[in-house]
């Protein structure tokens, strides 16, 4: 198919709009990072986008200093992802294999299910959870916290694995059961590297839900060793003693930030990849 060529008032047009898309994108994280690296005596509205002196202190405070929350909340976020991730990627692998490969009498109403749950709302689930998590001695635990996490990623993981899994030819899996292979192996060395770019998907998806997540941990925790980064940050919001520590509050969430953009920057080339597997089965 041939593709159109743009008149220059429409490529003008696109660039024009990209560059509004990605003003509008950055101008914010501009901002964040001015305020983040600006001492805390000269933040002053209207704040600029350049500051006039730099510094760390912001970030050595937010970590180590005693009006700070430490490493611990940060490495709490970090166990939340990372568990999400991989219980996720697993849950949803196996459903999505048993949901593409298999001839299922309600199979694709349960995959329309699994769609529709994910656009349930996460406020809506949160009083079930904690009326559910008291009875059952799971609130303020960290599993709890992670069962939580997966129970909300793996409708969308399973979706989008039973997609990708079908995209594999099953012909790929009888020849190596031909050739004598297991279960096992047929899925360690045939499914899962054709699989890969849809596993890190979901596995990607999973641990920026449990690394960013704000309103399940609110609820469904209460003490600071238990708490993540995105709760303790509250302290920073103080109205009744003198207002926001903007510069606190900026660094924080940067280093916030920081995980999820190494994550993605080594993830780029896989996640936005697919799996050539149609010349697996040619000749």
């Amino acid at each position: 198919m041939e593709l159109m060529e743009l008149s220059p008032v429409q490529r003008a047009g696109r660039w024009l709009a990209l560059a509004l898309g990605l003003l509008f994108t950055l101008v914010p994280v501009f901002w964040v990072l001015s305020v983040a690296f600006r001492p805390a005596g000269s933040f002053t509205f209207p704040v600029g986008i350049v500051p006039s002196a730099l510094t760390l202190d912001n970030f050595s405070i937010v970590l180590f200093g005693a009006k700070g929350i430490g490493l611990r909340p940060y490495l709490n976020a970090a166990i939340y992802g990372l568990s999400a991730a991989l219980l996720t990627a697993i849950i949803s692998s196996l459903a999505g294999y048993a949901l593409a490969r298999y001839d299922l009498r309600f199979g694709r109403a349960l995959l329309l299910m699994f769609l529709a749950l994910n656009f349930l709302p996460a406020a809506a689930r949160v009083v079930p959870l904690f009326l559910l998590y008291v009875r059952t001695d799971l609130y303020d635990r960290q599993i709890g916290l992670v069962l939580a996490y997966v129970a909300g990623a793996t409708p969308l993981g399973i979706w989008l694995m039973a997609g990708t899994i079908r995209q594999i030819p099953i012909r790929l899996e009888q020849a190596a059961r031909i050739d004598g292979a297991g279960a096992f192996t047929v899925a360690w060395r045939i499914l899962l590297p054709l699989a890969m770019p849809g596993v890190l998907v979901v596995a990607t998806l999973a641990f920026v839900d449990g690394w960013n997540s704000f309103s399940l941990p609110l609820i469904l925790t209460q003490r600071p060793e238990v708490q993540p980064y995105t709760v303790l940050l509250r302290q920073f919001v103080q109205p009744s003693e003198g207002g926001v520590d903007w510069t606190l509050l900026a660094a924080g969430s940067l280093l916030g930030v920081i995980p999820v953009l190494v994550a993605f920057a080594l993830l780029q080339s896989r996640l936005v990849g697919a799996a050539d597997v149609g010349g697996a089965v040619k000749g």
